[in-house]
């Protein structure tokens, strides 16, 4: 007598699923714990993307007496970077204010910022508190810097970490942190359309036209989401900015 093999799913992830749930601000935001890339020439937008992720529309609706949400609503939110935007001060002085305003607008949340060669080990967060660690423009720094970002995006979820990213070219991120990533998010400037048509091909049978499409966008100042945790049909799976599908068949 022959028996099958059984297999069973057991989903017992470290951070409950409600947790996660109540991370994402707005229904287009990546799910909790995601890990992003985000490439772009200089002037592009990529820094003001991510701050908008962040502070979503709390910071205006407030001002309003409206209540808003942030994106991303992260507990803790961590800045490495060699010459820090001055649109970063803007973050903290916002994270200030949430944190010390009256309810129904105040967090417990917090804001800090790390020299490169001060990147903790992932060890040094508890993953009680939702953490989202921003590397800017750090592609030039040495190959001991990158093999400590390297953990973030390979076992940074077990600590509750969402790490992203930013840098201008895409081939030139390492290609371990490349292979890790759930989303990647281009704007004009990231590399070639070789490069594009890379990224592109596992999505349609014509890459070449469809890397002419995205480059298109590209060059008209939009940026372009993928979505690596989306099933290849799904229709968010590339979109043009975060919330509006982008058809490569147009």
């Amino acid at each position: 007598m022959q028996y099958c093999m059984e297999f069973f799913v057991y989903n017992v992830d470290e951070i409950p699923r409600k947790s996660l749930d109540r991370m994402k601000g707005n229904k287009y935001s990546p799910d909790w714990p995601f890990r992003l890339l985000v490439t772009g020439g200089s002037h592009s937008g990529k820094t003001n993307m991510v701050i908008n992720l962040i502070l979503g529309n709390k910071l205006q609706r407030m001002f309003k007496g409206k209540k808003g949400n942030r994106y991303i609503k992260n507990d803790h939110l961590v800045l490495v970077g060699k010459h820090a935007e001055p649109k970063w001060e803007l973050v903290k002085n916002a994270f200030h204010i949430f944190a010390n305003s009256p309810d129904p607008y105040r967090e417990n949340i917090s804001f800090q910022t790390i020299k490169a060669e001060k990147i903790p080990d992932i060890s040094k967060f508890s993953p009680k508190g939702s953490t989202v660690i921003v590397f800017e423009d750090l592609c030039a720094e040495s190959k001991k810097i990158q093999e400590r970002i390297v953990p973030y995006f390979i076992s940074g979820r077990h600590q509750n970490i969402s790490p992203i990213y930013v840098t201008q070219k895409y081939q030139a991120v390492p290609k371990i942190i490349r292979e890790n990533i759930s989303h990647l998010v281009m704007f004009r400037g990231s590399g070639s359309r070789e490069d594009i048509c890379r990224v592109v091909r596992q999505y349609t049978d014509d890459p070449k036209k469809a890397s002419k499409i995205i480059d298109k966008h590209l060059r008209n100042q939009n940026f372009i989401v993928f979505d690596f945790t989306k099933a290849i049909d799904d229709p968010l799976a590339i979109r043009l900015g975060w919330d509006t599908p982008l058809k490569l068949d147009e």
